[in-house]
C-alpha cells in the first residue's frame, strides 16, 4: 500500500469501528476453506454446511437473510477415487490423479474399469490416442466415428495449469459416446502401444443452487440500491484431494460478510445496499443469472459491485465495466475517486464473472478482481492469500459503497 493509503481507510470519515477488519475477514475465509465444506460445490454436504455458516455470518451482523433456489442440471463429480495405470514395454506404473490424469468433462459414464491398447489407429477394442481439440461438436462427432469402429473410450491430452495441476471442471456440454480419460501431453506419448487401465466414475448430479441475499436499509428506503456480490461455491474436492477454494471465491466472500457487518454497525447509508452470496457461478454464473432476473421482475436497478478473487495484490486491481444505457457513471466515479483517495491503483481489464450476468441483463456493473495465487488448484489454500490483498478489496469495496450512497 502506498504512503497515500491507511489501514483503517479515511481517518477524518469514519470512528475507529467502522472500518474494514482483515482479521475478521480472514477468519470467515478460513472457516469456508476447512476439509468439511468440501470445496463447496453445490449438491455437496459441504456446499450446505457453507450455506448455514454464511447465512449465520450475515445474521449474526443484524442481516438475516433471504434464500433463493434454483435448479442446476448436472454438476460434474467424481463418485469414488479414479484410476489410470499403463502397463508397456519398460513402463509399468500408475497415474497420479490430478497431476497426471484427470477426468475429462465430457466423458460417457464409466462404471466399472476399461482396460485395453492405447493406440492411435483406433482398431476395435483399443483405447483411442487423440491428438487434435477435445472441444466443441467436432470431438463428438470424433466419438461417434470412434464407437463405430469399435473403440473402448479415448485418450486426449491436457496440460497442468501454473499450479502444476490438470483443472478441475464442474460444468461441461453433454457427453459424448465413449468415456474419455486426460492425460499430460508427454503421457499420452509414453502410454502409447501399451495397456492402460482406467477407472474414472465421473457423474452429472442434479443440485439446487442457493443464493443468499440481505438488504441494508437505506436513510432513502424508495432509493436506487447498491448492489454488492460475490459468488461462494467452489469446484469441489476430490474423494481424496481437497479443494480450499480460497482464492476463488471464499476471499470475495469474506469481503462481502465483512463489508456488511461494518455497513450494518456504521451511520445509515442514504441508499439500500444488496448482500448477494451467489451460487452457481462455477457452472456457468448461475447464480447471478437467477438474482438478475429477481432483480428485472422487481424493477430494481442497482449499481452492481461484484468482487471476484482477492486474494494476491499484483500492484493493481483490475475492473471491469458492463455496457448498460446509460452507462455506469457512477460506478466509475466511485471506483476511480475510491482508488485515488487509497492509493490502489485500478486498470481496465477483463474480470469474468457474475457482473457480467448483471451487465447482461441492463445494470451497471463493474466485476472487480485482484488475483488469486492458484486456483481451481488443491493449492488455493488460506496460506495462500495476502492479507494485505484481502485488506485492499475491502477498504475500496466501502470506500466504493459509500460514495455511492453520498453521490448516486
Amino acid at each position: 500500500m502506498t504512503g497515500t493509503a491507511h489501514d483503517h481507510g479515511p481517518a477524518t470519515a469514519h470512528e475507529p469501528g467502522d472500518t474494514f477488519d482483515t482479521e475478521r475477514a480472514l477468519a470467515t475465509l478460513r472457516a469456508l476453506c476447512v476439509p468439511e465444506m468440501t470445496g463447496r460445490a453445490p449438491g455437496s454436504d459441504g456446499h450446505d454446511r457453507a450455506v448455514g455458516f454464511l447465512v449465520s455470518e450475515l445474521t449474526g451482523s443484524g442481516l438475516p437473510p433471504a434464500l433463493e433456489h434454483f435448479a442446476i442440471s448436472g454438476v460434474l463429480r467424481l463418485s469414488a477415487p479414479p484410476y489410470c495405470g499403463v502397463q508397456g514395454p519398460g513402463y509399468v506404473r500408475e497415474l497420479v490423479h490430478r497431476a497426471e490424469f484427470a477426468e475429462h468433462p465430457r466423458s460417457a459414464p464409466m462404471p466399472a474399469p476399461v482396460s485395453a491398447v492405447a493406440s492411435a489407429d483406433a482398431g476395435p477394442g483399443r483405447w483411442a490416442v487423440v491428438r487434435g481439440s477435445s472441444q466443441g461438436p467436432d470431438f463428438a462427432e470424433l466419438a461417434d466415428e470412434l464407437a463405430a469402429r469399435g473403440a473402448v473410450g479415448m485418450l486426449v491430452a491436457q496440460h497442468a495449469d501454473a499450479s502444476g495441476y490438470l483443472t478441475k471442471r464442474v460444468q461441461g456440454p453433454p457427453p459424448v459416446q465413449l468415456p474419455v480419460v486426460a492425460l499430460l501431453p508427454d503421457l499420452l506419448d509414453a502410454v502409447t502401444g501399451g495397456t492402460l487401465t482406467a477407472h474414472v466414475p465421473l457423474e452429472r448430479a442434479p443440485a439446487v443452487g442457493t443464493n443468499i441475499v440481505a438488504t441494508l436499509p437505506g436513510r432513502a428506503p424508495d432509493a436506487r440500491p447498491i448492489l454488492l456480490s460475490a459468488h461462494y461455491d467452489g469446484v469441489g474436492s476430490d474423494p481424496e484431494l481437497h479443494f480450499p477454494c480460497a482464492g476463488d471465491n471464499a476471499s470475495g466472500a469474506a469481503v462481502l460478510c465483512e463489508t456488511a457487518r461494518v455497513l450494518s454497525r456504521a451511520e445509515p447509508l442514504g441508499r439500500p445496499v444488496i448482500f448477494a452470496l451467489l451460487d452457481g457461478e462455477e457452472m456457468g454464473t448461475l447464480g447471478s443469472g437467477h438474482h438478475a432476473r429477481q432483480l428485472r421482475e422487481r424493477e430494481l436497478r442497482p449499481d452492481v459491485l461484484n468482487i471476484d478473487m482477492a486474494g494476491k495484490f499484483n500492484g493493481k486491481v483490475a475492473v471491469e465495466l458492463g455496457p448498460a444505457d446509460p452507462p455506469p457513471d457512477d460506478l466509475i466515479a466511485a471506483l476511480d475517486a475510491s482508488g485515488r483517495q487509497l492509493g490502489i491503483p485500478l486498470y481496465a481489464a477483463p474480470v469474468a464473472s457474475d457482473n457480467r450476468r448483471y451487465a447482461a441483463a441492463g445494470l451497471p456493473s463493474a466485476g472487480v478482481g485482484l488475483g488469486a495465487a492458484h486456483y481451481h488448484s488443491p493449492l488455493d489454500s488460506p496460506e495462500r492469500i495476502e492479507a494485505d490483498a484481502l485488506r485492499k478489496a475491502g477498504q475500496l469495496t466501502l470506500a466504493t459503497i459509500r460514495h455511492l450512497a453520498a453521490h448516486g
